[in-house]
């Protein structure tokens, strides 16, 4: 069979014109933003499991990374923050077998963020709260209770980023008395 030099160069043209189309798979930032920062969450005072902070904010800045087309700076050099806090970690009593032995149990996660320009201090996107339950089986290993937690962590991480940037007019932010004069 033989290759037709036309037929190549249309193929290659085709190709040389959609790669810069401007297509991103990255959800858009506000206008005039274009870094984004992942301050280390605070944590309500009820909640006592401990070290949940440094491990959402991995999960938060890895949510950013992957479903925003923005670079993840340093909270002192971002142009918009998410900052947030942990509301609620408990675990819940579970299912016991006939000897009473614990077999199925699950934990509870729950936390609220919020998008704010670090230049202005104003916030872009008012608090957001995501939740989740996450169960895990007693009977094999321990570690089942690690992996629900990671679960956990991520799915409140993404469900977060997705609410904090998806796109709607003005993602429902409140305006502010600069706004209100401008619209006049």
């Amino acid at each position: 069979m033989k290759a037709h030099p036309a037929r190549f160069l249309g193929i290659l043209a085709l190709l040389c014109g959609t790669a810069g189309c401007g297509w991103h798979a990255g959800l858009a930032l506000p206008e005039g933003a274009r870094r984004v920062g992942v301050e280390i969450f605070e944590t309500h005072r009820e909640v006592l499991e401990r070290g949940l902070e440094p491990l959402l904010c991995d999960e938060i800045s890895r949510a950013v990374t992957d479903w925003i087309g923005a670079p993840l700076e340093s909270p002192s050099r971002a142009d918009l923050l998410v900052r947030g806090r942990i509301l609620e970690y408990r675990r819940r009593p579970g299912i016991r077998n006939s000897e009473n032995q614990l077999v199925e149990t699950g934990l509870y996660f729950a936390a609220a963020a919020e998008l704010v320009d670090r230049r202005s201090g104003r916030i872009v996107v008012p608090t957001k709260e995501a939740h989740v339950w996450s169960g895990y089986s007693t009977e094999v290993s321990l570690a089942n209770e690690q992996a629900a937690r990671a679960r956990a962590l991520r799915h409140v991480a993404d469900s977060l980023v997705l609410e904090l940037f998806r796109p709607t007019p003005r993602n429902d932010a409140p305006e502010t008395p600069a706004d209100v004069s401008e619209s006049k």
